[in-house]
């Protein structure tokens, strides 16, 4: 399942980075970029509720396979759109089968891990998909080069096949069971928000991931403008990201308790904003390089911690549903960190932005970790309803 799905994510990323090539080649203008950025997150914020109950209601090999297939057409047809306005369409239909293929993989880990081997796997796989998102843009650049813009969509379109197989070829399975529990529990419902314990965790990252990303947008003219980093060690400084974010994972996927994830995801937040603040100070490329490696780490950390307690604490009849509220949620805060960066970018400068946000981080990692601690008893992982 694992390099099935990292295969699957590489093809994405190759997939998104073909596109952006396509329509700045086109001449069109940083809207269309713009455009083209929103249909691929609005799917997964406007279709999260229609997607959770699929999830929770068709088996997982049907579900996974009809998705892999929609997705691969939706490639193949990409590969060949000519007007901006049909790559638009296509890839809303794109996003709509990822809208409910990523809820419905990420359930499938409990089913064929239990206990403590579901950090290892969440870690693993986050390790898996970041090597794979370092590897996606020098493939996809090659292969438009020599190729043309079809080929690395027609890449995308494979690996979505592999995925299919994948699919089929998983014994483990959910979907129908969750169905079946809930139906006879008539009346009950599970609310996100009745967990005092991993709700707060899920909305601090959420903030976190708004505020963070907006250093994804002036990162640029930090490098190349005070720091002078050249085109090659631009480069770099994304590859030591990533490994520090697939060491982190490593790290995080190690066993331990849900108290013990908690607080860790909270000071892994709290080192995380320091990271960026020190990045925003760097007086040389190098301080930049050691502090970009802190942030990696610590990334992975949250990431894996946030996303096993969210595995572990959902009941299983309502994962699906949860998962896909929850990747609207962390999506949605991405919009709102271009829209917030966007206008940093032109209000402020690039090291004020890095540093502002990474204030505001180490602000809200407090908050997180005051309000973990005051949750006294941790209740073991078991299905919670409550009465309609």
């Amino acid at each position: 399942m694992l390099p099935g799905r990292a295969i699957s994510a590489f093809g994405d990323d190759v997939a998104l980075v073909a596109l952006m090539l396509r329509v700045y080649d086109q001449g069109l203008g940083p809207w269309s970029i713009t455009g083209l950025l929103l249909c691929f997150a609005m799917p997964v914020v406007a279709l999260a509720p229609l997607a959770g109950r699929l999830v929770d209601s068709v088996r997982f090999r049907r579900l996974a396979i009809a998705t892999a297939v929609w997705q691969a057409a939706c490639c193949a047809a990409l590969a060949f759109a000519g007007p901006l306005w049909l790559t638009y369409v296509l890839v809303l239909a794109l996003q709509a089968g990822t809208v409910v293929a990523l809820p419905a993989w990420q359930a499938l880990i409990p089913s064929i891990v239990q206990g403590e081997e579901v950090g290892s796997a969440v870690g693993a796989s986050q390790a898996m998909t970041t090597v794979a998102a370092v590897a996606a843009p020098a493939v996809a650049g090659v292969a438009a080069g020599l190729l043309g813009y079809a080929a690395p969509l027609l890449i995308d379109a494979v690996t979505f096949l592999v995925l299919a197989a994948v699919a089929y070829a998983v014994r483990a399975t959910r979907g129908s069971a969750a169905r079946d529990d809930a139906d006879a529990t008539p009346g009950h419902t599970y609310s996100l928000r009745s967990d005092a314990f991993i709700w707060p965790v899920i909305v601090g990252l959420c903030i976190l991931v708004l505020v963070g990303e907006v250093t994804n947008v002036v990162e640029v003219f930090l490098l190349r403008g005070p720091l002078g980093a050249s085109a090659t060690a631009f480069g770099l400084i994304a590859a030591v990201l990533a490994g520090a974010i697939v060491i982190g994972s490593v790290v995080a996927g190690r066993p331990a308790s849900e108290r013990t994830r908690a607080r860790r995801a909270a000071a892994a937040a709290l080192a995380l904003g320091l990271g960026v603040a020190l990045a925003g100070l760097a007086p040389a490329l190098w301080v930049f390089a050691i502090a970009w490696a802190f942030v990696g780490a610590t990334n992975g950390i949250v990431n894996v911690d946030a996303s096993t307690l969210l595995l572990d604490r959902t009941p299983e009849p309502y994962r699906g549903r949860v998962l896909a509220r929850v990747n609207a949620m962390v999506r949605g805060s991405t919009l709102g960190a271009l829209v917030v960066g966007g206008a940093a970018a032109t209000l402020s400068g690039s090291r004020e932005t890095f540093i502002a946000a990474g204030m505001l981080m180490v602000l809200v990692a407090v908050v997180l970790l005051a309000r973990i601690r005051q949750v006294n008893a941790v209740p073991e992982a078991a299905p919670r309803v409550l009465r309609g």
